[in-house]
């Protein structure tokens, strides 16, 4: 594994074609702070994260910059791909809402909440549902932060 694996800041900074110097002028911040949050040696502050989203023109940058820093939001932001193809991403999206819809999810989480519990024999239905739930939430990602034609 590589010691110092590219950070989603340091994707976007080569992306948008800046220098670490240019982007902390923009920012206005120190090269040394750009250079220490790439490297990893400090944590970008979330005030800057929304800066040089907007600067970068990234607004994956914040989601994306916070997962990789901790497995604490593993379980709130799925692991996505930035820059997949649009009609690709929106197909997946699409058929991940047609399968949960198919497979009568919707229903079954209608009913099994109907009473304010789930209980034992609706869990592993319920398990199922969460699940599906989380492949639309990466689809949906990865559709939001899609390469689009300009």
């Amino acid at each position: 594994m590589d010691k110092n694996p590219i950070n989603s800041i340091q994707r976007a900074r080569i992306g948008k074609g800046l220098t670490q110097e240019a982007l902390a002028e923009r920012a206005g911040c120190s090269v040394d702070s750009v250079r220490a949050w790439e490297s990893g040696a400090r944590n970008c502050p979330i005030d800057m994260l929304g800066i040089l989203s907007e600067i970068l023109a990234a607004p994956w940058l914040t989601g994306v910059y916070l997962r990789e820093q901790s497995t604490s939001l593993d379980a709130l932001i799925p692991e996505f791909k930035i820059g997949r193809p649009l009609p690709e991403v929106a197909a997946a999206y699409i058929s991940c809402i047609l399968d949960f819809v198919d497979n009568r999810f919707d229903r079954a989480l209608l009913r099994m909440v109907a009473d304010g519990h789930i209980d034992d024999v609706e869990a592993e239905v319920f398990a199922r549902i969460m699940d599906m739930g989380s492949q639309i939430t990466k689809a949906y990602y990865e559709m939001r932060f899609a390469a689009r034609k300009e």
